[in-house]
């Protein structure tokens, strides 16, 4: 039968000899804390809900500055630095709007069509983020404003002169669904890169797997 110590017993002690610490004038013990066993000391802290859920993902290896050769430092330096990486970037948030605009009248049909285009449209958005990693959120909303500002068109066009719908209904349905469509883009975009990220920090380092080799 093992003579070891169980946890709570182990946080017995530990609230005894705080107590009596500070019934000393004592904050801490140093010859407690330098015999420490070392699982203890290295014991990482207990993150919330949400790190749990999304653990931290380290920067891509391999990848130098974002901005690297922006040159721009005036007060509008935040905006002008999204449109300057759009601008060098341009294939990478306009071919997941096509997918996305293309496969948008399909998700009015309805069933399993509907459902394929959906998701066509989800894995558009975070391919943008995945393939964007100098700002995986930014090319994924890009992505989603391109494709949605056609359909946003179309759809002005076609209620206003249909008469189906009021100019102020028009626009009402327009603004909500912008807004729902920026959430969508960034969530989407900020998601593939961080997937990329984690999948990136999961492979083995190749200093790690020649040793494991030899």
């Amino acid at each position: 039968m093992s003579n070891r110590p169980t946890a709570q017993q182990s946080s017995r002690a530990e609230a005894r000899r705080r107590a009596r610490l500070a019934a000393q004038g004592q904050a801490s013990d140093p010859e407690w804390e330098a015999n420490e066993p070392e699982e203890a000391q290295q014991r990482p802290a207990a993150g919330g809900f949400l790190q749990r859920l999304v653990p931290p993902a380290p920067p891509l290896a391999g990848k130098g500055d974002p901005l690297a050769g922006f040159t721009y430092a005036g007060p509008a330096r935040p905006l002008v630095a999204v449109l300057w990486l759009l601008a060098r970037h341009p294939i990478m948030w306009l071919v997941p709007a096509l997918i996305w605009m293309v496969a948008w009248p399909f998700t009015l049909a309805g069933g399993t069509v509907a459902l394929v285009a959906s998701v066509a449209q989800y894995t558009a958005l975070i391919a943008a983020g995945w393939i964007g990693w100098q700002r995986p959120w930014l090319f994924g909303v890009a992505a989603v404003l391109v494709g949605w500002g056609a359909v946003a068109w179309f759809f002005v066009q076609y209620g206003t002169r249909s008469g189906l719908l009021s100019p102020n209904q028009v626009l009402v349905a327009l603004a909500s669904q912008t807004a729902l469509q920026l959430v969508v883009g960034f969530v989407a975009g900020w998601y593939g890169g961080y997937l990329r990220r984690r999948l990136a920090d999961q492979r083995p380092r190749p200093a790690a797997a020649r040793g494991r080799r030899r």
